[in-house]
């Protein structure tokens, strides 16, 4: 298959860009080892990805700014749906189309000598389109899986130079995540949820030393699940996000 992708940049003035781009993609067809009859082979997938924005510098690099829109058109989109009556059993079927469209903002700011922060935020709606079956169910106009709402993340980082040698640093930082749907039909879901995670350490010129925690505050959370009808009570199995943790890394450069 040929992928075409073509972009273009303008420099509107000093600091600012304006950039648009549009590509074809492709994802390759192949067989199911299992599969329900009439489902052994799935087609080609393809999208089109169309994207444009603006970036944007200023205070001599104190201030970058980003904002961008997107939109993807899925065609023949290729999902794993279970096979019925063979709990834990998938196969890759072609079920129609698909359409995501959304907004991405960023920014970063140094608003004191060593004191820098940065904040991102993005929104999608991807649904199915009009037609659209899997295993035999409409799910036209459901959301597409494991696809939140929207994203962002915010935080700041404050470093110091010290007299004895080197740089200490702390950073924070908040990943927020807006509601997903685990599966085509839209039955099970994972509620929007947030994780903080925390670094300090100093860093000299070939010795790296630091802390640092995930998940500060133990947030539970389910990021992947499956359709497993019949062998769990909700009817899927999940893994579960990472639960707090901490430790020390130390690094040497040379």
């Amino acid at each position: 298959d040929v992928s075409p992708q073509v972009g273009v940049a303008y420099r509107a003035r000093p600091g600012t860009t304006v950039y648009g781009s549009v590509g074809r993609a492709f994802k390759a067809g192949g067989f199911n080892p299992i599969a329900v009859p009439g489902s052994e082979s799935y087609g080609e997938e393809h999208a089109w990805n169309i994207e444009g924005g603006v970036k944007a510098a200023a205070a001599n690099g104190r201030l970058s700014m980003t904002a961008s829109v997107f939109a993807i058109e899925w065609d023949d989109l290729q999902l794993n749906v279970p096979v019925p009556g063979a709990p834990g059993q998938f196969y890759i079927s072609n079920v129609g189309n698909a359409t995501s469209r959304g907004a991405e903002f960023e920014a970063t700011a140094q608003v004191y000598n060593g004191v820098d922060v940065f904040g991102a935020v993005g929104f999608t709606r991807a649904r199915f389109s009009d037609g659209t079956f899997a295993n035999g169910v409409d799910v036209s106009d459901n959301l597409v899986p494991n696809t939140p709402s929207y994203t962002a993340t915010f935080g700041a980082q404050i470093s110091r130079e010290l007299q004895a040698g080197g740089r200490v640093y702390g950073r924070a930082e908040v990943a927020c995540y807006g509601a997903f749907e685990y599966d085509e039909a839209n039955t099970r879901r994972q509620e929007a949820y947030s994780v903080t995670n925390l670094r300090a350490g100093w860093r000299g010129k070939r010795l790296v030393v630091e802390g640092w925690i995930r998940n500060a505050f133990d947030t539970r959370y389910i990021p992947l699940a499956f359709a497993y009808p019949g062998f769990t009570p909700s009817g899927f199995i999940g893994e579960p996000g990472k639960p707090r943790t901490f430790g020390v890394s130390i690094g040497v450069g040379f």
